[in-house]
């Protein structure tokens, strides 16, 4: 079985070493909350994923991979789940992703540390 982020279709490259996290946010009901004897009370609804990815050096092409792949509003990406150890495919979108630039000599890796949040539609 592969680890690879597949987005739209796409592999993208291989996260930094220690550069995914991967967070299963639960959505509670409006009627959540503690009562008088301290009890919590309310209803799971779902459970959201949130993957956050850090990358290692990359080219410019990689850089431009990753960017066209976050950049629509919503798109799928396909990891593997830590509960189940098994591929599934989610719906996302993703927060304003970073482009640290490490070097603007040909032929040099370019970026080192691109991250981005991809949010659980």
């Amino acid at each position: 079985m592969t680890d690879d982020i597949i987005i739209d279709g796409v592999t993208m490259p291989t996260p930094a070493l220690s550069g995914l996290t991967i967070k299963k946010e639960k959505i509670w009901s409006n009627n959540t909350g503690r009562v008088a004897n301290g009890d919590m009370v309310g209803d799971l609804i779902a459970i959201k994923y949130t993957l956050e990815i850090t990358w290692p050096m990359l080219s410019r092409a990689d850089a431009a991979k990753i960017d066209a792949a976050i950049s629509p509003a919503f798109f799928s990406v396909t990891f593997t789940d830590p509960g189940s150890n098994s591929r599934i495919t989610k719906r996302f979108y993703s927060n304003t992703p970073s482009y640290p630039v490490y070097s603007y000599v040909d032929g040099v890796k370019t970026y080192k540390g691109v991250g981005a949040t991809l949010i659980g539609k």
